[in-house]
């Protein structure tokens, strides 16, 4: 493990990131009674309001949730500051965002039972914006008292500073739903709205985090300086290129110089541009990482990395295929009607982008960082005593490596049963069933790994009163 350039002097108690890593399962197994429940129709379309609380639960309540308590940890590492009142910060920021989820995945359902949305929809907006805001606040607020600069620190600040960009296209979409289209946003916001969250804010902080994590923790090579320098912000500046020319497409059709026909098409030209180059970088982040990955000195049977292999691969599948599919419908007009014909949708890309590439990386990283911060806070405890490092376990004494396998088992099944699902709808209870086994496994983990530190603990402040 390559811990050179680290300061564990300020990382905050074991409790705070996982209490984030305990809610997150809880939404994933209420994601999974409303896959149960909503049946074969929230596949059809991603305006369903069960398809809509499903992704928002995912991203908001499992994904966010588990970045949230890693960024907690990770970045007084990084920085070497300590986040002052940071179990006061955590404590809210958790509050507010499982109230604010919770309220907008009831919103979504308000209208099929006689329910207020516009209340929840509020309710939501209230406490994501004043969550996320607070959170990220006090991240940038530490990453600013860091003298000397970071690559993961850089490339995290972006993806920060795209999460207020979700916010703010989150809160005019909002706005365009309480008060009846008066400010005439249109739908194309919702698909920036997806771009700065799974790209932006998601993407971009795995990125910036896998500079640090590969080479930590599988004793990887460095990432090249091009890549991780240079890419980050190419992403960023190009997903608020395809943003502005969506709001020009949206606010500005009539064009002073053009007529409207050929205006339209020029923006629509730069957009497809954009989009062109953002699955590019991504695509050359994903083989890069894979190389790094490949040339790590442990080349040993490790769960974490064939998560990220698997991540790596899917998030270079949806680039590429996306990618080609856009190719192909400028020049061929029946190109959709033959890929829906062999059961493809809309939701598939964009669920295996979830699952595959976003998940695929959480699950690597929380098996490797719980066991990891167990020790680490145990370590810290023993001091100097030498009868207290007695007790000090081995990392895989607080989660076995076979553990880890079940649970990367568990994650390839619940893909697998994803992509069935979304070949042929009627297949929707198996992956209910995967994601119920899944995250109620790794639930299963967490609570043994924390009990496990919480004996081992009160043992050693037993020998150190001896």
């Amino acid at each position: 493990m390559n811990l050179t350039g680290l300061d564990f002097d300020n990382i905050p108690p074991f409790s705070v990131p996982m209490r984030f890593f305990f809610v997150a399962p809880v939404f994933a197994l209420i994601s999974a009674l409303i896959i149960a429940f909503a049946g074969e129709s929230m596949w059809l379309s991603r305006w369903h309001p069960a398809t809509l609380a499903v992704t928002h639960a995912m991203v908001l309540g499992v994904i966010s949730m588990i970045m949230c308590g890693a960024i907690l940890q990770l970045l007084p590492v990084l920085a070497g500051k300590s986040l002052p009142k940071v179990k006061l910060i955590s404590t809210l920021t958790l509050a507010l965002l499982s109230i604010g989820t919770l309220s907008l995945m009831t919103a979504f359902f308000a209208n099929m039972f006689g329910l207020q949305s516009n209340v929840f929809f509020t309710l939501a907006g209230v406490t994501l914006t004043l969550g996320f805001g607070g959170f990220i606040s006090a991240i940038l607020w530490l990453i600013r008292q860091r003298s000397k600069a970071n690559i993961s620190i850089n490339t995290m600040r972006l993806g920060f500073i795209a999460m207020l960009v979700v916010g703010i296209i989150a809160s005019l979409l909002l706005a365009d739903y309480l008060f009846a289209s008066q400010f005439n946003i249109t739908k194309q916001l919702t698909d920036n709205h997806a771009s700065w969250g799974l790209i932006g804010w998601v993407s971009l902080v795995i990125i910036g985090v896998s500079f640090q994590v590969l080479p930590m923790f599988h004793v990887a090579p460095a990432f090249p300086r091009w890549c991780s320098r240079y890419l980050p912000g190419f992403l960023f500046i190009t997903l608020l290129i395809y943003t502005l020319v969506t709001l020009g497409m949206t606010q500005f059709t009539i064009m002073t110089v053009l007529d409207i026909d050929s205006g339209s098409t020029v923006w629509a030209f730069i957009q497809a541009i954009c989009t062109g180059l953002l699955q590019l970088g991504l695509m050359v982040y994903a083989v890069t990482a894979m190389h790094c990955l490949y040339r790590r000195k442990r080349k040993i049977n490790d769960a974490s990395v064939t998560c990220w292999f698997i991540a790596l691969a899917c998030l270079f599948l949806c680039c590429a295929v996306s990618l080609v599919i856009s190719l192909m419908m400028s020049s061929i007009t029946s190109v959709e009607a033959w890929l829906l014909s062999f059961g493809w949708s809309p939701l598939t890309l964009v669920s295996v982008f979830i699952y595959g590439w976003i998940l695929s990386v959480i699950m690597a990283m929380i098996i490797k960082i719980v066991p990891f911060l167990a020790y680490l806070h145990l370590q810290r405890q023993c001091g100097f005593h030498l009868q207290a490092f007695a007790l000090l376990p081995n990392m895989h004494e607080l989660l076995s490596k076979s553990r880890m396998q079940y649970l990367l088992y568990s994650h390839v099944f619940s893909l697998f049963a994803l992509c069935i699902t979304l070949y042929h709808s009627a297949n929707y209870w198996i992956l209910s069933l995967a994601i119920v086994g899944q995250f109620g496994y790794l639930l299963f983990l967490m609570a043994k790994v924390s009990g496990r530190y919480r004996d081992i603990a009160s043992a050693i402040d037993e020998a150190l009163l001896t």
